[in-house]
């Protein structure tokens, strides 16, 4: 696999790299676990004919992971004051998304009910 990716999903199949897994630190069974809920994502999106921006495909993806509970230990937490988008680490979007869309639901729970 190219760079030091863990996993790559090609159409429905999620293949890991035995060396990142080999190399890896930390809990095995979390880590697995949280590239499976974003390679997961990654079965189920639409590239949009693929032009849809790997920035945001991969930022949706890493939004899942970190949702699902089991965020990569090596992501630094977002800067909201910092730069929109500085690789997977600081893009903090799909979590302002998140925080959104939360809210967005809280809101129409209280005025209609759940």
């Amino acid at each position: 696999m190219e760079g030091n990716a863990v996993a790559v999903t090609l159409g429905n199949k999620i293949n890991f790299s035995a060396d990142s897994i080999a190399v890896s630190k930390g809990d095995l069974k979390d880590m697995v676990t949280g590239v499976l809920y974003h390679e997961m994502a990654h079965v189920w999106q639409w590239f949009g004919n693929q032009q849809t921006p790997s920035g945001l495909i991969e930022g949706i993806a890493d939004f899942v992971r970190l949702k699902s509970g089991y965020p990569d230990p090596n992501w630094v937490k977002p800067d909201l004051n910092g730069k929109m988008r500085n690789g997977y680490s600081n893009d903090f979007f799909m979590e302002l998304l998140g925080k959104t869309v939360d809210q967005l639901w809280a809101d129409y729970k209280a005025k209609y009910g759940s």
